[in-house]
């Protein structure tokens, strides 16, 4: 089966420096994202959501970016997160890149909006 690529992007009224450790540190991802979040020996994420475990290795960029690409079961599968400055308002945007078996985009679409506002509702804006 392919895979589906969900393209999103959601604004913020706060810096890619504070944005960062939410989007590339197991802390930061459980208080938004996932219900637990833990690092194995080997430096690869163990993300838990819906009473399951998902293990990604991760490949970040300072202040920019920090991708998922997810194995065993879900291999082929990633989330990139990525963080773009706007260049006319000097704004901040959160892209996010999910590939996953769900193609239902009005769903993930619902799905990233109500963890996108609840980082929000961490960070203040």
């Amino acid at each position: 089966m392919s895979k589906h690529k969900f393209v999103g992007e959601y604004p913020f009224k706060t810096s890619p420096k504070v944005l960062y450790n939410y989007i590339s540190t197991p802390g930061g991802l459980q208080q938004w994202f996932a219900e637990n979040v833990s690092i194995d020996s080997d430096r690869n994420f163990h993300i838990e959501w819906d009473n399951e475990v998902h293990v990604a290795a991760v490949s970040k960029r300072l202040n920019k970016s920090a991708k998922y690409d997810f194995m065993g079961d879900d291999e082929g599968s990633s989330l990139e997160l990525k963080l773009v400055s706007g260049e006319l308002d000097g704004s901040t945007y959160l892209q996010v890149i999910d590939v996953s078996d769900n193609d239902d985009d009005e769903d993930l679409n619902d799905l990233w909006l109500g963890l996108v506002n609840d980082l929000k509702d961490i960070v203040g804006g």
